[in-house]
């Protein structure tokens, strides 16, 4: 089971060699059932977790999630999607020793409120109990690996991404994520956007300055990926860090409707200045969450990719879309195949986003953008559009 760790910084990062300097060994594991048709990388997936501690700035401490890339890959230690949902069970005191009594408190609130939402409990338990590929406090594999930071959606924690960072992992990045601010919140249908993906993006940068004291650990060409709610704090955080090597939109508010007036409390904003290379994954069949593109045609100074994916749902874009048909009534019958499709064209085209835009640029900084060939497969069930500077 897991422990809560914390993680000293390492040694100097000249003991390592660049991943993309290694030749990775063939990998240990096969894709788990969860992860549908996307194939495993190279390298097996390590996890820990650990306390950011709370300082005067910033009075709460903070619990952030690691995938990471190892060659260790053990069957009998392989984690359950469970155990990433037990992990709420300690978002709010990340400091303290792991309890098992809290971990199942938490599956069983979150098992009841699956069932309260109709999904019939033999789903619930087969989601639950599905294995996951990573090994907990697996030794990192040699190299130095991209870094990957994940801003959650609303009210949304670890386990809501989990399966793509593990993806990632396989394929050589580290990932990291922390808990939604909102999860401290109660729900509702209000929330102050702006001030709400300010406090996010504040704590994407504490897991940065954490993870900058890891060797193994590129921080040179940073990737962000923001679902939902999330977007709003990763585009804030690459507005703050022009070095970002990519920015990722899970159906992100920076591409929708809703809540499209929260730059306005941002005067000195300047769109034009804006360079990051963007991709905006999306679907157009919620009637709550309505596409608008009004932000991204005006950051003209950054080659910006738009994936649209039909028969995909909001939800879709997080780790719901990886269960779709491997627990019946998480989403509905009708567009369960569509969904959990959807969900594997989108972990596909963000890898290979980020091979394109993080490192390959490591290796060849003038490397050209990717061609719409580079990301979708031919057998792709999504449209894209390519905007370069200046468009559209």
């Amino acid at each position: 089971m897991l422990a809560l760790v914390l993680v000293a910084g390492c040694n100097s990062a000249s003991r390592f060699a660049p991943s993309y300097l290694l030749v990775p060994p063939q990998p240990f594991i096969t894709a788990p059932p969860i992860w549908g048709p996307v194939e495993a990388g190279h390298w097996s997936v390590g996890m820990r977790v650990q306390a950011i501690a709370a300082t005067p700035e910033d009075p709460s401490a903070l619990q952030l999630t690691v995938w990471y890339p190892t060659r260790e890959s053990d069957a009998a230690t392989r984690l359950h999607y469970r155990d990433y949902v037990g992990l709420m069970g300690f978002e709010s005191e990340p400091e303290t020793p792991r309890d098992e009594a809290r971990a199942t408190q938490a599956v069983t609130l979150y098992e009841q409120q699956l069932i309260d939402l109709g999904v019939p409990e033999e789903s619930t338990a087969a989601w639950l109990d599905t294995p996951m590929t990573a090994t907990p406090h697996a030794p990192p594999a040699p190299g130095r690996f991209p870094l990957v930071l994940v801003a959650q959606g609303r009210h949304h924690s670890a386990h809501h991404q989990a399966v793509l960072a593990e993806y990632l992992a396989s394929h050589g990045y580290v990932v990291a994520t922390t808990p939604s601010p909102t999860r401290a919140e109660p729900p509702g249908p209000l929330v102050d956007v702006l001030a709400t993906a300010r406090r996010q993006a504040r704590e994407l940068e504490r897991a940065l300055r954490v993870l900058h004291a890891d060797a193994r650990i590129d921080t040179s060409r940073v990737a962000v990926i923001g679902h939902s709610l999330g977007a709003r704090a990763a585009f804030l955080f690459a507005l703050a860090h022009p070095e970002a090597g990519a920015l990722v939109s899970l159906d992100g508010g920076i591409g929708t409707r809703r809540g499209k007036e929260w730059l306005k409390g941002l005067p000195d904003f300047q769109p034009e200045r804006v360079q990051v290379p963007l991709l905006h994954l999306f679907q157009e069949d919620d009637a709550v969450v309505v596409p608008d593109f009004e932000l991204l045609e005006s950051l003209r100074g950054a080659h910006r990719w738009m994936v649209r994916i039909p028969g995909m749902r909001h939800v879709g874009f997080t780790s719901v879309g990886a269960a779709a048909t491997l627990a019946p009534g998480v989403v509905s019958a009708e567009t369960a195949k569509a969904v959990a499709r959807g969900w594997a064209t989108t972990a596909d085209v963000t890898r290979r986003f980020l091979d394109a835009t993080v490192r390959r640029r490591l290796v060849r900084p003038t490397a050209p953008p990717p061609s719409a060939s580079a990301l979708l497969t031919p057998d792709a069930d999504a449209l894209l559009e390519h905007w370069e500077p200046g468009q559209p």
